[in-house]
């Protein structure tokens, strides 16, 4: 893991990345989104990582699944390895406050949480401007013909080739190809589920 995975990882730390996502991946048995050695003791104690740590979309009620518990346990055990903000599962926003009452949470965590929030949504100037990113204009200019350029130019420099035995390709005109299976004529889904608006 030190020697494959987490290098370009610790590289962005490094570079003083604001945020950190987690996955729906294992570490040791453990999803990523409870797993304290993960998110404290690699990210924050090792490599020094002072930013906000965000769930994956609904990543900490999916670790039910995993056998850690309902949605109040699993959303108490993410908030104790060190996940900040939860996107979608709702379980901070319904449960953490239970937790508390119960004594299963300190009030320092989720005052942790929430001051590491509001430290990255300050420096985003969120406070001066809460709309800042939402206008017409900048929705504008990252759909500009400059941006979308670039956007194609990296996708191609990213593209990974398949060696092209007894030279299959470019296909030929004659013959047919059959394109099967639940995608062959969905150009949506051939995006990707987190194509937004493309086309």
């Amino acid at each position: 893991m030190y020697n494959e995975y987490l290098p370009p990882y610790k590289a962005a730390v490094d570079a003083g990345v604001a945020a950190v996502m987690t996955s729906f991946n294992v570490v040791d048995g453990i999803p990523a989104s409870g797993n304290k050695w993960l998110l404290t003791d690699l990210l924050r104690k090792q490599w020094g990582f002072k930013g906000l740590v965000v769930s994956d979309y609904t990543s900490i009620n999916e670790m039910s699944e995993h056998g850690l518990g309902d949605v109040q346990q699993v959303s108490s055990l993410s908030l104790k390895a060190g996940m900040d903000m939860d996107m979608m599962s709702e379980g901070f926003q319904n449960t953490l406050k239970k937790s508390l009452n119960e004594g299963k949470l300190a009030q320092k965590q989720i005052e942790d949480a929430c001051r590491r929030i509001l430290e990255a949504k300050y420096k985003l100037g969120l406070f001066d401007d809460p709309y800042r990113y939402c206008n017409k204009e900048r929705a504008t200019e990252i759909f500009s013909e400059a941006h979308r350029k670039a956007g194609r130019e990296m996708a191609a420099k990213s593209f990974v080739l398949l060696k092209n035995n007894n030279q299959l390709l470019p296909l030929k005109k004659s013959g047919t190809i059959a394109v099967v299976g639940p995608l062959a004529d969905s150009r949506r889904n051939m995006l990707g589920a987190w194509s937004v608006a493309g086309d």
